[in-house]
């Protein structure tokens, strides 16, 4: 065992800040180095561990009792250096099944289970189908589209506001909010003054609509999560606050994840050809080929944790009170856990990556991610079968939720 407690025999540059742009527009390269040579990195600039290895990777993020994810959401050691955010996430800055523990994080999780169960997604299923073939029809007269913009972006925002029970007449003003919410700071050391004064006043605005949809439920429920939060208000002593925060997070967390999966997987794809022509000549495919795009290019980077006890990890002692980031998509390529990491496979199998977590904290809205990308494929696939790359492409400025903000594609 070792207890490493500075950077001094690091491989990484000097100054090394997994926040800075730089970083964020190209990781991989320096995932796999710190894999394969410091795969346990402590940084000096935030202060905070680094994991790369697969199994030290799944061991965080499974191991609640000594990894704590409510302790890491209340220290965020990487915020260090930012202003206080001001009334933008006191609007939603409550508990919520992301930043608490068991059991509390399985009372405030039991609500909207309901609304992930294969009936809620079975119902959801066709109208997500009628969803992306309603949004391809508005662009099949054209010689192309953005696919983020017009496609990627739109259909898990209106897939979520169907989960919520958002009514369609407010589903457009839904949409509205969700693409100015894009790019939220609520992770990012870098954010001005400025965006946080924006994203102060968004917030006000986003609770208001959830207040307006919440009593519109009140009075005529249905089978959907709202509907579920509100039962579960009288069943499990779910508080207003716990419900609007869950909702905040279904909003937020849940379709920007999804977003981002589905244009990080087509950019792949838009370099062979030959595995969308396979997708659309055989759509069972598409399920194991969105598995391969979590773990080959998955959105979600990392999800913090602090150590609540003195730790081992991979050989190395944790300090209670440390945090450790778990890199996510360095996990998914470890080639002492894949065959090949560093090729893509839409048939890959066995295929059990990381993507969207493990343990009490994997994603509740895990199933529903992989079923909306599926039809995204299948429906885009087979509409356009000559669709290719018709421009220059651009990443977001996220570390953690990294993802595509245009992918210009034309139909012929």
């Amino acid at each position: 065992m070792t207890d490493i407690l500075s950077s001094e025999i690091s491989a990484l540059p000097s100054g090394f800040d997994p926040w800075d742009p730089a970083h964020v527009g190209d990781p991989i390269a320096v995932y796999t180095m710190m894999r394969e040579t410091e795969p346990l990195h402590w940084n000096t600039k935030r202060r905070l561990w680094f994991a790369t290895r697969f199994d030290d990777v799944a061991l965080v993020l499974r191991d609640h009792e000594n990894f704590s994810s409510a302790q890491y959401n209340i220290d965020k050691p990487h915020m260090a250096e930012r202003p206080v955010d001001g009334d933008r996430y006191q609007a939603f800055k409550g508990p919520t099944m992301v930043t608490t523990e068991p059991p509390e994080q399985r009372r405030l999780r039991r609500g909207s289970a309901p609304a992930f169960s294969t009936r809620g997604l079975d119902r959801l299923a066709g109208r997500i189908g009628e969803i992306a073939d309603r949004l391809l029809d508005r662009v099949e007269g054209d010689e192309g589209m953005d696919a983020i913009a017009d496609f990627a972006y739109p259909l898990p925002v209106y897939a979520i506001a169907e989960l919520l029970g958002v009514p369609q007449e407010d589903q457009d003003e839904f949409l509205e909010l969700a693409l100015a919410d894009r790019g939220s700071p609520a992770h990012d050391p870098h954010a001005s003054k400025e965006t946080l004064e924006h994203t102060a006043a968004h917030g006000r605005r986003l609770r208001a609509f959830v207040e307006d949809v919440i009593e519109k439920k009140r009075r005529r429920p249905g089978e959907d999560l709202i509907s579920a939060l509100l039962t579960s208000q009288r069943e499990d002593g779910l508080t207003h606050a716990e419900m609007i925060d869950t909702i905040h997070l279904m909003m937020e967390a849940g379709h920007i994840t999804t977003v981002n999966l589905i244009g990080n997987g087509l950019d792949v794809l838009l370099d062979r050809p030959g595995d969308m022509a396979s997708i659309r000549n055989d759509p069972g495919l598409a399920a194991s080929a969105v598995q391969e795009c979590l773990r080959y290019v998955g959105p979600v980077q990392f999800t913090g944790r602090t150590a609540i006890r003195d730790t081992v990890l991979g050989g190395s002692l944790i300090r209670a009170g440390e945090s450790v980031i778990p890199l996510i998509p360095a996990a998914n390529r470890d080639p002492s856990h894949f065959a090949d990491p560093e090729e893509f496979r839409i048939d890959r199998t066995p295929n059990r990556h990381l993507g969207l977590g493990i343990g009490v904290h994997v994603c509740i809205g895990a199933s529903l991610a992989r079923v909306e990308t599926e039809i995204a494929f299948t429906r885009l696939f087979t509409r356009f079968p000559n669709l290719r790359r018709a421009g220059e492409t651009a990443w977001n400025s996220s570390f953690e939720l990294r993802g595509r903000t245009t992918l210009p594609v034309a139909f012929q």
